[in-house]
């Protein structure tokens, strides 16, 4: 009898072991995540409460913001959904693109209804003192603060572990 209830405890032992694990070390959490390209390392994150989100920054020549507006889809795909912005110069679009609408508002200019789909992008983080940030869900994240200045990043949606989370620095506790 007394062998019956060790091995029972022994199977419940293990059994939790199991459930503790997967719990640590399952991606289940979708996250915005900056990989380091150097290493491939998660440099940081941020979990994704809204699937809707923009990069804004200070275009390097121009000095003006740029903002570009995307969404996550459910597989993870990035769509671009709108650019805005403030100069035609260097590096900007001078007219939309098929089955886009340029707009000018209010001294902006605006290209709306893109449908243009990506797997992740690129971002460079400027050794210059210009914005900029990740917007999600209401809040704004200054990247120059937690991102190294002169490397670059891939952005994408990933799932990550709670183990996983350790590794880079959460955009919400910087």
């Amino acid at each position: 009898m007394h062998s019956k209830t060790a091995k029972r405890s022994l199977l419940l032992l293990i059994a939790l072991i199991l459930i503790l694990f997967a719990f640590v070390f399952a991606p289940i959490q979708k996250t915005f995540v900056f990989i380091d390209n150097d290493n491939d390392e998660i440099a940081a994150y941020l979990r994704m409460e809204s699937p809707f989100f923009q990069i804004k920054y200070t275009h390097s020549i121009h000095l003006s913001d740029v903002l570009e507006s995307y969404k996550a889809l459910p597989d993870g795909t990035l769509k671009l959904l709108e650019l805005q912005y403030e100069d035609f110069n260097i590096g900007m679009p001078s007219n939309a693109g098929e089955g886009e609408t340029f707009v000018e508002k209010d001294g902006k200019y605006f290209i709306k209804n893109m449908d243009r789909e990506l797997a992740d992008f690129r971002l460079f983080v400027g050794d210059v003192d210009a914005g900029l940030s990740l917007i999600s869900a209401g809040s704004e994240f200054d990247l120059k603060k937690t991102l190294e200045r002169g490397k670059s990043y891939t952005f994408r949606v990933q799932r990550l572990s709670l183990f996983q989370q350790l590794e880079g620095v959460n955009l919400n506790e910087q």
